[in-house]
């Protein structure tokens, strides 16, 4: 329903009627008085703190503590004890019953809509209640308990939910509604299950256990009573695995009791010997609870189940008795557990470090560890499982061995002291190995964390230090490069390698493994990804067996540093062929091939589109390297890879040969593919950045002809001494002329006059976006046709050529002497002179029409026009160019990337004039084009996306040839609220009939016209409950021109547009004349719709709009337009100034009039606010339209009287009359009035009375 989608603004529910605050009562949380009948909205928005009591002040304050502040919109309850069912006794502890039971009406949830919070339908749900033994007289300290039960909940993730409370109406004690674990406790559990409990399942129990425990120290709480009672099991059938929560935060001791410093609350093994001793309970007390915890996992049976819980175990307790665990178990489990139970408790670890090891003992079992400790880990609790089915359970309790809490109290306990518990237990850390990569000790169950996040630094070796310490260190930083790393991988898991390249330095390959990935948990870990096998290139580094490693290392370095630039294809990782000993890169292989064999067997499908964009790759790899200022050397396309599919990226792939220009030697040698290499480097100097671009150009050529370059020349001395003479490769019929200008640019024999890495960049990236179509430009259009043309050539160039046998496309070192100096053929200069007159005369002159600043070559302005639109065109009126161009510049920094558009009129057709105004004209039509639609690229550029062509409305300015400032001033207020606005009509662009130069807005059309027109032909099938929909439309976009400080000025029901069923309003401020210079004196619009005032000539204001809809109200209830059968003239004028308002429809609700006649008041100042108006139409669409507002109270009625007043006016209107015969003179087009001597305005006696009378006062009950 519109009224619902289209609102932005909030709702309010405090309304402003004479008597909303009658009969009112105090919230019992704040103590400030309700509205009406109505809640606290600011302490209760979900309506649950009122009507209920615990009978126990302390619990309500604390329930509706939380209900009050709502901490991830989570509160707790209370529930009546009989909205339970089914309860069941299914455990005892010291202090505490507890029951399954059925919560019939489940927990309450909720969604905001509307600005309020709507509650969902409830369902049944199965749940624990804990009862509090004692609690009918609960003292504040358990209920503070109770508090931090609570607060651990609201930040742990990894609790039970803790759901309300509620109390046992025959004992009056207390009860926590908790969600139900399935498998109940971990003692019942591991007691029926023991045999079919794997090692994996333990880890991962004792996993979650320890991420809540150090979740509760992070809060700074300790639980003080952990013991497998109170530790509850989920199975969860979906992951086929066991969730374990603990529960009881805190909860030690009876309920009804006051603190006893004195009293020790638990079960006695579980109880750290130091607490025994009466030291206080510390984070490190509930350490050596896990700990007794970990060695029932072991064992499957209670601990210390054969003895007495008394003095005698106390002291033997401190005297460093510990459970047994059970067979099998692996020895470094029970390390962990024995420095968990150790007597010194600093010795202990923290819930942190257990965290850690836990984690990667999980994902070891799992696979998911492929470090040498990870697969060692997995093997011992694999070989341990087999033990599980050979370990009995049977045992024999003793009576006095007690397994709910109890209070202790002991004296005269021994010191707490180390049996020897685990003969390792001492110097435990001098036995352990260290990091590779920092050299600090790492204990046996971990790994060095703080290096080594992905467990892969150790257990492997490349047998090169410094291969080896630049691998760890991307895997040491990984976290900091977006978690990319390099992998040693040993050269057996490459299989069907296959040579690609020449010399043997490039091979296609599977890996067995494939890339390592890896999915961060929200614990901090890493959890290994399962790879498959794909397609790699092994890339051999020449020579690397010769070089020094240090030279080597720095290689790598370096295309390492690209690759996280992703400006490169991406390196995996580093192996070395055990034969010939060689270095070798693993890169990516998805679609890769080489450019030479591209151009070899695929020349003819491959448009200049995709040439292009492979060359603009090239360009900006290449202007990469140049900013480092590092020279490629060896640039051809034999080491050009492409990935061929949609994005036609390219890569340079023998980046070895990089050499930083200041770095390079003096030694003379030349080496490379001969066609490829710059003149000047022929002639023995050093190669230089401008050399690269040479190679460029020659590349350009391959692309423009398909064939090698110099294909039938010997590859010698003399063809070296032709290109020093300016010889340059053949280009491919019809190739564009700009494309051979650049290519000769390049190839140019002097250096200096080569373009730039980034010139080349720039210009092909504007090439690349007109074939795209993302340049509509005049430039683009022409440049697009030289491609589009040349793309007609393509099928008729011949590939075919006998190579010359001594033509070698392999690198070679060349040595030459007595070359001639370069220079330009006759061709070459021809073109280079082409290009400079055409620079001087044509393009040096050319600047941005918005910013003022000169293009680049055949550029746009890409700082001002990204959508490549500001050029090119012509409004033929300066400030509307200015105004068309200043959106298009504006776009970006929008969210909805909305912008003008000038549009020739010859992109119109079916053009039907549908409509007249006062100063308007308005036509059908089909916009051959349809609206311009881009979607942003990562480059940061825009790509135009496919449209069609739409129907629009153009709306044609009169008088617009010599447009005013103002009126142009009052179409930018136009655009800024539909900018600012979702729910207005589109206006997307400004065009100019060529016959009578008129402005043309470009609009959305409405398909069912406007408002007037809308009621004549449907009045009698309008119900009540539509025309509240259509009037909370007009409210709504009332209320955000409002909102963004400004007036209609002008609203009339013939600029109330409809499309679909929901209505817009149209022509903001777009009142007067478009060559109007300025309007002191005049008021512009339809008059039964102009407020009194300013028909007194007092200034527009809100409420004169609020006075403009209130005559609409009046016309959706007649059916007629308002004062239909008198003249518009000075008459008329004198008698609204004296209070005449259109009549209402026979059947109108009274409480309709009432508010159409106080938006008709007047006395602006009486008017309501466009926000008070939604508020209450809003209340009345939810009462005709939701079941669940019948009961709902506002403005002194019931939702439900509200929705049998319009359902009793609805059987009124087949019988109103709609046909009506208009006055000549009855105006209904926007003019300008000029009226003098008006008197002031009053209200008629109809609207005093209305306006007198209360809505609590109007007459339903005959209704209901």
């Amino acid at each position: 329903m519109s009224i619902n989608n289209k609102t932005q603004v909030p709702i309010k529910s405090e309304l402003s009627v004479s008597d909303i605050y009658s009969n009112h009562k105090n919230c019992s949380y704040c103590d400030q008085p309700f509205f009406e009948k109505l809640w606290c909205k600011k302490c209760d928005p979900y309506k649950i703190i009122e009507g209920w009591t615990s009978e126990n002040p302390d619990v309500d304050k604390f329930i509706k503590d939380t209900m009050y502040s709502r901490k991830h919109g989570t509160w707790l309850e209370w529930v009546p004890f009989d909205r339970f069912t089914n309860i069941k006794q299914i455990g005892e502890g010291g202090f505490s019953k507890v029951y399954s039971a059925t919560w019939v009406d489940g927990k309450a949830n909720y969604i905001f809509e509307y600005g309020n919070w709507k509650k969902l339908d409830p369902k049944p749900i199965k749940v624990a209640l804990k009862r509090l033994n004692g609690s009918h007289e609960i003292s504040i300290e358990y209920l503070n308990k109770l508090k931090i039960h609570w607060n651990v909940y609201l930040e742990e993730n990894f609790s039970l939910r803790f759901y309300g409370m509620t109390k046992d109406p025959i004992t009056k004690e207390f009860m926590m509604i908790i969600e139900l674990a399935n498998e109940g406790s971990l003692r019942s559990f591991y007691l029926n299950e023991f045999n079919n409990i794997s090692w994996d399942d333990k880890v991962r129990i004792l996993g979650h256990l320890i991420l809540s425990l150090n979740n509760l120290h992070k809060l700074g709480y300790f639980h003080k009573n952990l013991h497998s009672g109170n530790i509850l099991v989920c199975r969860d059938y979906c992951f086929k695995c066991y969730n374990a929560y603990i529960s009881d935060f805190g909860l030690t001791g009876p309920a009804n009791k006051q603190k006893s410093d004195n009293k020790i609350y638990g079960i006695l093994p579980y109880i750290a010997p130091e607490v025994l001793k009466g030291n206080p309970y510390a984070p490190s007390s509930d350490i050596y609870s896990f700990g007794i915890i970990m060695t029932e996992l072991s064992s499957g049976i209670p601990p210390i189940h054969d003895r007495k819980y008394d003095l005698n175990l106390a002291v033997d307790i401190c005297n460093g008795l510990r459970p047994e665990f059970g067979k099998g178990t692996p020895e470094f489990y029970k390390e962990l557990a024995y420095r968990c139970m150790n007597s010194n408790p600093r010795q202990r670890p923290k819930a942190d470090e257990l965290c850690k090891i836990l984690i990667f003992w999980d994902h070891s079992i799992s696979g998911e560890m492929f470090g040498y400790n990870g697969k060692e880990v997995e093997s011992i609790f694999k070989e341990a499982d087999k033990e599980i089915q050979n370990i009995s359970t049977l045992h024999e309790k003793n009576p006095d061995a007690i397994y709910s809490s109890q209070s202790f109290s002991f004296n005269n306990l021994p010191n707490p002291i180390e049996e020897n518990m685990n003969n390792n237990n001492e110097d435990i850390l001098n036995e352990y190995e260290v990091c590779s990569y920092c050299n600090k000790s790492i204990t046996e169950e971990l790994w060095c964390n703080e290096c080594d996040p992905h467990y892969m630094i150790d257990g492997w070796t490349s047998e090169i230090t410094d291969i080896d310490m630049f691998i760890k260190d991307t895997m040491y930083n990984a976290r900091n490069n977006n978690y990319l790393l390099l992998e040693w991988v040993p050269f057996y898991r490459f299989t069907n390698i296959e040579q690609i390249g020449e010399a043997g330095l490039a091979y296609s390959a599977k890996w067995i493994d494939g890339k390592s990935e890896y999915m961060f948990i929200i614990d901090g870990t890493w959890k290994k990804l399962k790879s498959e096998p794909i397609e790699i290139i092994l890339k051999s580094l020449n020579g690397s067996q010769n070089i020094s490693t240090r030279c080597l290392s720095n290689k790598l370095k370096f295309y390492w540093n690209l690759c996280k630039k992703d400006i490169t294809l991406k390196i995996y990782g580093i192996t070395k062929n055990p034969n010939t000993k060689e270095v070798m890169m693993i890169i990516e292989s998805t679609n890769i091939k080489c450019l030479r064999n591209i151009l070899t067997n695929d020349f003819k499908n491959i448009l200049w589109k995709v040439k292009i964009r492979l060359l603009w790759n090239l360009a900006f790899y290449l202007r990469y390297l140049h900013e480092l200022e590092y020279s490629y050397k060896n640039l051809h396309s034999g080491n050009i890879l492409q990935r061929y599919n949609d994005s036609n990226n390219s890569w340079i792939l023998d980046f070895e040969l990089f050499e930083q220009s200041s770095e390079q030697t003096s030694e003379y040698k030349i080496y490379g593919i001969l066609p490829y290499i710059a003149p000047e480097v022929l002639n023995g100097e050093q190669h230089t950045l401008s050399s690269d671009i040479y190679s460029f150009g020659i590349i350009m050529t391959d692309l423009s002809s398909g064939k090698l370059p110099f294909y039938d020349k010997s590859y010698n001395s003399s063809l070296a001494t032709d290109i020093c003479n300016g010889l340059r490769p053949e280009f491919g019929k019809g190739t564009p002329e700009i494309y051979k200008k650049l290519a000769y640019k390049c190839m140019n024999a002097n250096s200096n006059e080569r373009p730039t890495a980034d010139e080349l960049y720039q210009i092909l990236n504007f090439w690349n976006d007109i074939l795209n179509g993302k340049v509509l430009g005049y430039i683009g259009k022409e440049i697009k046709v030289m491609f589009d043309d040349a793309d007609k050539e393509i099928p008729n160039i011949s590939t075919l050529h006998e190579k010359n046998s001594e033509a070698n496309y392999t690198c070679q070192i060349f040595m030459f002497s007595n070359l001639p100096k370069p220079v330009n053929s006759s061709i070459i200069i021809s073109y280079l002179k082409e290009t400079n007159n055409e620079g001087n005369n044509h393009f040096d002159n050319i600047v941005c029409t918005y910013c003022n600043k000169p293009f680049i070559e055949k550029l746009w302005c890409k700082e001002c026009d990204p959508y490549c639109m500001i050029e090119g065109w012509n409004s033929g009126n300066l400030n509307i160019d200015k105004f068309i161009k200043a959106s298009i510049y504006n776009a970006r920094k929008g969210p909805n990337l909305k912008f003008l558009e000038w549009v020739p009129y010859d992109r119109f057709i079916n053009i039907e004039q549908i409509g007249e105004g006062g100063f308007a004209k308005v036509y059908s039509a089909t916009w051959i084009d349809g609206k311009s639609e881009y979607e942003k690229l990562v480059d940061g550029s825009w790509k135009k996306l496919e449209t069609k062509s739409i129907k629009v409305a153009l709306k044609k300015l009169n008088g617009s040839q010599d447009i005013s400032v103002k009126y142009l001033n009052e179409l930018k207020i136009h655009w800024d609220i539909y900018l600012k606005n979702n729910y207005y009509l589109d206006f997307y662009g400004i065009t100019r009939d060529p016959k009578t130069n008129e402005f043309i807005m470009i609009l959305e059309f409405a398909n069912n016209g406007n408002l007037r027109n809308f009621l004549s032909y449907v009045f009698n099938s309008i119900l009540w409950k539509d025309k509240i929909v259509l009037l909370g439309d007009l409210i709504i976009d009332l209320e955000n021109i409002h909102e963004l400080g400004y007036l209609h000025k002008d609203l009339h029901s013939g600029n109330i547009l409809q499309k679909d069923s929901t209505l817009y309003v149209s022509d903001f401020g777009l009142s007067g004349p478009a060559n109007e210079k300025s309007s002191h004196n005049k008021i512009y619009g339809v008059l039964p719709y102009i407020a009194p005032e300013v028909l007194n000539g007092e200034p527009y204001t809100t409420s004169s709009d609020i006075y403009s809809l209130g005559i609409i109200m009046i016309e959706l209830s007649f059916g007629k337009p308002p004062f239909y059968n008198r003249k518009h003239d000075l008459n008329l004028a004198l008698a609204v100034c004296k209070g005449l308002r259109p009549e209402f429809g026979k059947g109108t609700p009274e409480i309709y009039k009432k508010l159409a006649y106080r938006c008709t008041n007047t006395n602006p100042i009486e008017r309501p606010s466009a926000n008070e108006l939604f508020s209450i139409i809003k209340f009345w669409y939810d009462s005709i339209n939701s079941e669940s507002m019948q009961e709902e109270e506002n403005f002194g009625y019931k939702g439900k009287e509200v929705k049998a007043i319009f359902e009793t006016a609805d059987k009124e209107i087949s019988n109103i009359v709609t046909s009506y015969e208009k006055d000549p003179d009855a105006i209904y087009t926007s003019r300008d009035l000029t009226f003098s001597d008006l008197l002031k305005p009053v209200n008629s006696s109809n609207q005093v009375a209305c306006q007198d009378s209360q809505l609590d006062d109007l007459d339903v009950e005959r209704i209901l």
